[in-house]
C-alpha cells in the first residue's frame, strides 16, 4: 500500500508531465506533445501527401519531431540548405532547442531504413513571435504649414496590423517587409486628445502611446502620468497643450534645464537622440519632445511650461 509521501510523489511527477508535455518514456525518448514548451510534429501524419509541411511554433518553444508511425529503426536527417541540423539514429524523436526568429525557414527531413530510403519531405518553419511594441514617432516635420504626422512601426509573426485609437484609419506604407508593420495617421486627427497605436498579430498585442498633458487642466486626465517607465530602445513621444491663438507654443525642460526648440529641432530621416516640434492647429498651440530610442540617461523629471506659467511634469525611468 503505497504512502501519503509516495501518493503525492506520483502526482508531482504526473503534474510536470502535464505541464511540459515532455515526459520521457523508459528509454527516456520525450513523447510527442505540445505544450507551452513545445510544438510536436509527426511525419507519419502526412506520408500520403507530396505538399510541403507547414510547422508554426513560437519563439522560444522546443520542436519535437516524432518518428512514431514510421516502420522499422529508421535513420533520420532534419537538413536546412547543406547542413545536417539534427540526427536520429534508433530514437523514436528528435528535439530542437527554443527556437529564435532566424530559425525560420525551410528544412529537408530525410529517412532511411537498412540503407533503402524511405521518405524525403520539405518542412517550412514558421517561427512566431509577439509584436514588438510599436515604436511611435513623429513624421513629415518639414512639410510648411502642416502638422506633422504620428508614425508607429511593430514586428512581429505573423506580420502585425497596427490599429490607431479612436477607430481612425491609418496609411501604411508601401515600404513594409514580411515581419515589420508601419503605419501614419495625421496628428491633427488627435490635436485635444491623447493618441495609441497598438500591434496585433496571432500572439498577442503591444501598444505605445502619446503622453498628451494639457496645461490649462487642473486635474490629470487619463492621458497624462505622472510616471512612464520604459525599457532601453523604446520609443518616448511626449506633448503638452495650451488654448489661445496669442500664446506661444509651451516650453520643455528636463531637470530644471530648458530644451531649446530651435537647437532640438525634429529634422526629417534623422536620428536625433532627442528632439522638440512646436506645432498648432486651430487655437491649440503645441510642443512635443520625441526620443526614437531611449537611454539610461534620458532619466529624469521633464516639465513643460506655457507663457501663463502653468505647468506640468513627469518623471521618466529607463531601464
Amino acid at each position: 500500500m503505497k504512502t501519503w509521501r509516495q501518493r503525492n510523489m506520483i502526482a508531482a511527477v504526473l503534474l510536470l508531465c502535464v505541464v511540459g508535455a515532455l515526459c520521457s518514456d523508459d528509454m527516456g525518448t520525450p513523447v510527442c506533445g505540445s505544450s507551452y514548451e513545445a510544438a510536436c510534429l509527426t511525419p507519419a501524419d502526412y506520408l500520403n501527401r507530396s505538399a510541403p509541411i507547414n510547422k508554426e511554433v513560437a519563439v522560444g518553444k522546443k520542436l519535437i519531431i516524432s518518428l512514431e508511425g514510421l516502420s522499422g529503426s529508421p535513420v533520420c536527417h532534419l537538413i536546412r540548405g547543406e547542413d545536417r541540423v539534427m540526427t536520429a539514429n534508433g530514437s523514436q524523436s528528435m528535439v530542437t532547442s527554443p527556437l529564435s526568429e532566424t530559425d525560420s525557414g525551410e528544412y529537408t527531413l530525410t529517412c532511411d531504413s537498412n540503407n533503402a530510403a524511405m521518405f524525403s519531405t520539405t518542412v517550412i518553419l514558421h517561427v512566431m513571435k509577439r509584436p514588438t511594441k510599436p515604436q511611435l514617432m513623429l513624421d513629415g516635420v518639414d512639410v510648411p504649414d502642416a502638422s506633422p504626422l504620428f508614425k508607429c512601426v511593430s514586428e512581429g509573426f505573423p506580420k502585425p496590423t497596427i490599429q490607431w485609437s479612436g477607430n481612425k484609419d491609418g496609411e501604411q506604407s508601401l515600404k513594409e517587409s514580411d515581419r515589420k508593420t508601419e503605419s501614419k495617421i495625421l496628428s491633427s486627427e488627435y490635436y485635444n486628445t491623447g493618441m495609441m497605436c497598438c500591434a496585433t498579430n496571432a500572439e498577442g498585442q503591444e501598444c505605445s502611446q502619446l503622453y498628451d498633458y494639457d496645461l490649462q487642466s487642473s486635474v490629470m486626465n487619463k492621458d497624462e502620468a505622472s510616471t512612464v517607465t520604459l525599457s532601453k530602445g523604446q520609443s518616448l513621444l511626449l506633448r503638452c497643450r495650451v488654448n489661445g491663438y496669442s500664446l506661444r507654443s509651451p516650453v520643455w525642460e528636463k531637470g530644471g534645464r530648458q530644451l531649446n526648440a530651435r537647437t532640438l529641432s525634429c529634422k526629417p530621416e534623422e536620428e536625433e537622440e532627442m528632439c522638440i516640434k512646436n506645432d498648432s492647429h486651430y487655437d491649440v498651440r503645441m510642443a512635443y519632445l520625441s526620443i526614437r530610442s531611449v537611454r539610461e540617461e534620458h532619466s529624469g523629471t521633464y516639465t513643460c511650461t506655457s507663457t501663463d506659467r502653468n505647468s506640468k511634469s513627469v518623471y521618466v525611468h529607463v531601464s
